[in-house]
Formats: structure tokens, C-alpha cells, sequence
């Protein structure tokens, strides 16, 4: 009598291999954005001001271009200092005392051409037109 191959056993460890491999997933499927450049929109746009001058302020320098932040958070080594515009959010990163990064957002948390974004914060944060 003839076994059918289907009825074989399978030996036991590639019987685990094969279970498990169907359980792993390579890439992750998840972002925190839609990929949608955001859209700036001020009434008080004020002038533009580069990543490149906001990299290398120290605390007092971004006091006086941007105000108070509306939040202040520490997170081990890094401060985050987060600004608000009419038409925009701007975060602040901050190490040793000094801004290293600055990152702006449109009110749907899209991302935002940071110049546009600091300048408006700077001048509705110091009463400026």
C-alpha cells in the first residue's frame, strides 16, 4: 500500500520553521504622517528665518526672537521648545544649552517649510507687523 504524500509527516523542526516564519513581518506599516506637504497660511507672516540662524542660538538668543514657549519639555539630555502662530507650530531642539534642529507643522500637523513657520511665530510672539 501506497502513502499519499500529503500524509507524510513533516519533520518536526521544519514544521516550527515554517509555522513561524509566516509570523514575521520585515517592514513596518505604520507612519506618523500622510505624506501631504502642509499648507502655511498667516496673517502675520513677518520675515522668514532659516534653520541656519535658528542652529547655534542659546537659550537667551531664542527668548528674544521667539518669546516664551507655549511648552517647555526635558527629555534626557534634549529640551523641546514648541511655538504657536496663527498658521503653524514650531518646535525648537535644544542640547547643551544651544538649538541643534527646529521643525514646523501646519495646524494638521503636516509638515511645514520652516522659514515661513519660525518667521511668523517670531513676529506674533514679539508683537511685530
Amino acid at each position: 500500500m501506497r502513502l499519499s504524500p500529503f500524509l507524510v509527516p513533516f519533520p518536526a523542526p521544519l514544521l516550527v520553521v515554517l509555522l513561524l516564519t509566516g509570523c514575521v513581518e520585515q517592514t513596518p506599516r505604520y507612519s506618523l504622517g500622510s505624506g501631504e506637504a502642509g499648507v502655511f497660511r498667516s496673517a502675520n507672516a513677518g520675515r522668514p528665518i532659516s534653520l541656519d540662524t535658528i542652529k547655534g542660538m542659546d537659550e537667551r538668543q531664542v527668548l528674544a526672537t521667539f518669546g516664551k514657549p507655549d511648552l517647555d519639555r526635558r527629555d534626557a539630555a534634549t529640551r523641546t521648545l514648541r511655538y504657536h502662530s496663527d498658521g503653524c507650530t514650531l518646535f525648537v531642539y535644544m542640547t547643551n544649552d544651544r538649538a541643534q534642529f527646529a521643525d514646523a507643522l501646519d495646524p494638521q500637523m503636516r509638515p511645514l517649510p520652516l522659514d515661513a513657520c519660525a518667521g511668523s511665530v517670531a513676529t506674533q510672539k514679539r508683537g511685530l507687523s
